[in-house]
């Protein structure tokens, strides 16, 4: 096979395979997709409110979220 179709085909299938793996995201049940995105903006809006230094600012994110109940799933 030519490499003009190897590298494209090669491309296509990791398109493919990353699409079809569950993605991990924060999670609650009962929870609706539009109030977790509340939540998380919530949690950002704070986190640059008290000018958290960027090297916490991830895991402040997690401890709020957490906080309020979510927790970082694939399911």
């Amino acid at each position: 096979m030519s490499h003009k179709f190897v590298i494209p085909l090669l491309g296509l299938v990791t398109l493919v395979t990353a699409c079809a793996a569950p993605q991990p995201t924060w999670r609650k049940a009962g929870v609706s997709a539009d109030d977790t995105v509340s939540a998380l903006s919530e949690c950002k809006y704070q986190i640059g409110l008290n000018k958290i230094p960027e090297a916490q600012q991830k895991e402040m994110l997690g401890q709020c979220m957490q906080a309020k109940g979510f927790r970082w799933r694939t399911h």
